[in-house]
């Protein structure tokens, strides 16, 4: 006999979790919940058991789920039998009025997922199959779980979600005892240890369904609205979404309290549910530029304090940081400060180089590559991006008319488009008849890996402040990541006069660790270079496999100070080897290291002409995700 879930009740700790999962049954207009936590955590487990809470339908959506069987298909059985054709009810249709949960919702399929979102908020679709057409209507609240190190979501995505938690693991040693006490009890005697809880289970889902049926006369008053709208602006969200959904969570809240009124502080806890997931930086003020006779004493005094970073200006205001020693760059002759340490010296390097061992104390959020258009059938393998394929390897995700002659049949969909004949067709003994018109092929889906192409800036600008260090950590952090998802890598550097390819692209993490490991810093930036040479190892990768898909990630301050042609501009040859690069359409990513109480921004302003996406070194461990878009054609 199959053993029930773990209780809700029994779950130890979480208590955010809960009551997110709480506010989610109580409120379908809240936008459902996702939970996102490293294994182990016990997310899956408590989403699980929120089974028994809720008397509604509940139904689970496989990662290996098809859209004829998530959205509906032709009744087989109807007709063979009666020889008719009738669209029989999918997974969207069987969640009706109740809770449709995914596991690993960000290894679901983007369109799959969009669609199940899409579909929650319109309340229905439209469904065509094998030449019927038909309008449904149908509503659930998603609930759904994910970890972050098997993959991330897009922000679309992740907007649509109203509520979002991240669950961490047990730090208290005591708590983790009586876990270890819990689940070893349920495992022995799960019946017993339902009955144990029965009675906590049975209060909550009254609590639930007590709100449930208060929520309709939860009233909202203008003023709540207003300051709702302050909540979402502050957190600079895009779209309407948070504002509405700020509001149903907060109705939510308001009911599980016995109320039939909203006050500040069911928005504000609304609020840590609604906002993390959707927050985004403020655009910085515009600073002036200091010109170059002011001296730096001069420039440290005129230029204001940064801006408090706006997550933090959500709840509080953060003083502002103190000035640090500014880093001095003499324009005039091009000549960077070097570093006054030689001790760091390494005495294979020519004068004057300096190499730096990494920083592993860099805190790196997951990179997420935006997937390419019309998703290209690709070769290789891995776990990052999915992609469609010709092998007879990889999921199954839907069927499709065979455009030439095939052996990858899809029997399932075979077998419906030929079921409304049978009555009519001669079968001569057989079951069924198939004719060469009914024959379906199978579309198959796989993960590959993607090429991450580094250009490093490792000037002597780089070697001050010990910026290398961290930038090496970045580095080790992203090749670890590559190392996990089977991506290959490749390395470019640029300082004194030239660039060059210190590893060609492989799949050798190792050996990329190494080669990191013994860059050397010093010298000028010939960041132009850099760029061209860029350009020639991404036309070696597509000259190699057209259908490859590779990511640059530029490593610079911006400070270009060695020009390709003598007597050149050596900024403005950069920005036009920027603009360049960006008429590629690739997802690039430009992390800036410029550190320092004054900044000139010559990352930022190449990052825009690449039209890449753009990151601070020092700000890394505040982003939830490395997001690397690419130039959409107009």
């Amino acid at each position: 006999m199959k053993r029930q879930g773990y209780p809700f009740a029994a779950a130890l700790g979480m208590e955010k979790a809960k009551e997110a999962v709480l506010l989610a049954l109580v409120n379908p207009r809240a936008g459902g919940l996702l939970i996102s936590g490293e294994k182990g955590t016990g997310k899956s487990t408590l989403a699980r058991g929120a089974r028994e809470l809720i008397d509604a339908p509940w139904t689970e959506v496989p990662v290996s789920v098809t859209e004829d069987r998530l959205f509906g298909s032709i009744d087989a059985e109807a007709a063979v039998k009666l020889g008719k054709r009738k669209l029989q009810p999918g997974l969207v249709n069987e969640a009706k009025d109740g809770i449709l949960y995914i596991d690993d919702a960000n290894l679901l399929r983007d369109n799959i997922l969009n669609a199940v979102l899409s579909i929650r908020e319109a309340g229905g679709y439209h469904l065509e199959r094998d030449g019927l057409s038909e309008q449904r209507e149908t509503g659930y609240t998603v609930l759904a779980v994910m970890t972050p190190e098997s993959g991330t979501l897009p922000a679309s995505a992740l907007d649509r979600f109203g509520l979002f938690v991240s669950v961490e693991p047990e730090t208290d040693g005591e708590a983790r005892a009586e876990i270890v006490r819990r689940v070893t009890e349920y495992e022995k005697d799960g019946a017993a240890f339902r009955a144990k809880w029965e009675k906590e289970t049975k209060e909550l889902a009254k609590k639930i369904a007590d709100a449930r049926a208060l929520l309709p006369t939860v009233e909202v008053s203008d003023a709540m609205i207003r300051l709702s709208s302050v909540y979402t602006m502050k957190a600079n969200t895009a779209g309407h979404r948070a504002d509405i959904y700020l509001i149903e969570a907060a109705k939510a809240k308001a009911a599980l309290s016995g109320r039939n009124y909203v006050t500040p502080k069911d928005l504000e806890r609304a609020a840590e549910f609604v906002l993390p997931h959707r927050m985004r930086d403020l655009p910085p003020a515009e600073q002036p530029e200091p010109t170059q006779s002011e001296p730096p004493e001069q420039k440290e005094q005129q230029t204001p304090p940064p801006e408090p970073d706006n997550r933090e200006e959500l709840f509080s205001q953060p003083d502002a940081p103190a000035p640090q020693e500014t880093e001095t760059e003499s324009h005039e002759g091009n000549q960077e400060e070097q570093p006054k340490d030689e001790s760091m010296t390494n005495p294979n390097t020519s004068s004057g180089d300096r190499v730096d061992a990494a920083d592993m104390r860099v805190q790196l959020p997951p990179v997420w590559v935006e997937p390419t258009k019309g998703r290209q059938k690709k070769s290789g393998s891995g776990k990052r991006s999915a992609t469609r394929t010709d092998e007879r390897q990889g999921r199954y995700v839907r069927a499709e008319l065979p455009r030439s002659k095939t052996s990858d049949i899809a029997f399932d969909a075979t077998l419906r488009a030929a079921a409304p004949y049978q009555k009519w067709r001669e079968k001569n003994g057989l079951a069924l008849a198939i004719r060469s018109e009914d024959i379906r092929s199978k579309v198959r889906e796989k993960r590959t890996g993607n090429i991450f192409l580094f250009a490093v800036d490792a000037s002597g600008s780089m070697g001050a402040r010990e910026r290398m260090k961290t930038v090496k950590g970045v580095i080790l952090k992203i090749l670890l990541e590559a190392y996990q998802k089977r991506d290959r890598v490749g390395m470019i550097a640029f300082r004194k006069n030239q660039a060059e390819v210190l590893l060609p692209v492989t799949k050798s993490v190792d050996f990329a660790q190494k080669k990191l490991a013994t860059m050397p810093t010093g010298g000028k930036t010939p960041l132009a270079k850099g760029l061209e040479k860029a350009e020639d190892v991404l036309d070696t990768i597509y000259r190699q496999d057209p259908l490859q898909d590779p990511v640059l990630i530029v490593i610079t301050d911006g400070r270009a100070t060695t020009p390709l042609v003598p007597g050149g501009d050596a900024t403005a040859e950069a920005m036009n080897e920027a603009e360049r690069l960006a008429k590629r359409k690739l997802p690039v990513a430009v992390i800036d290291t410029e550190n320092g109480f004054v900044k000139l921004g010559l990352a930022k302003k190449l990052a825009k002409k690449m039209e890449a996406s753009y990151f601070r070194v020092d700000k890394l461990s505040e982003d939830s995700l490395l997001r690397v878009w690419r130039k959409m054609s107009r």
